[in-house]
């Protein structure tokens, strides 16, 4: 009986481990696509097809908000919320079709980087992470 529980026990150990896996897995998956979905927004603006830029820069936000912010914690978080804060500015910009929309855009870019590349050393800091 006692080999059935500690038997239990491992196996559900290493189902939680690989459950976190997946999760971190998944949040950097978000983090690279937002990134990606980002830097298609900048380079659209900076071939002046500033419509396309639009629509790729409001899909960033989008995606900032509702899959990236929910799994940031603290200061992470915080930075999201101050690129949040920009969104409307920044698609009014593009929808004027501003020049300086895309330096905008590359602030925005390196900030996001600079965010999730904290986020993923804060994360491997915890305690029991892989």
């Amino acid at each position: 009986m006692l080999g059935l529980v500690a038997g239990f026990l491992l196996q559900y150990a290493q189902l939680d481990r690989a459950r976190r896996q997946v999760a971190d897995a998944t949040s950097a998956l978000q983090a690279a696509r937002l990134e990606s979905t980002l830097s298609a927004a900048m380079i659209e603006a900076q071939r002046g097809r500033f419509e396309v830029a639009r629509q790729h820069a409001s899909d960033f936000y989008t995606g900032l908000q509702r899959r990236l912010l929910p799994v940031l914690d603290g200061a992470s978080q915080g930075d999201v919320r101050t690129m949040l804060t920009e969104r409307d500015s920044i698609i009014t910009s593009l929808a004027r079709n501003d020049p300086a929309s895309a330096g905008t855009l590359t602030g925005v870019l390196v900030r996001l980087r600079e965010t999730v590349h904290r986020a993923a050393l804060d994360s491997s800091n915890v305690p029991g992470a892989p």
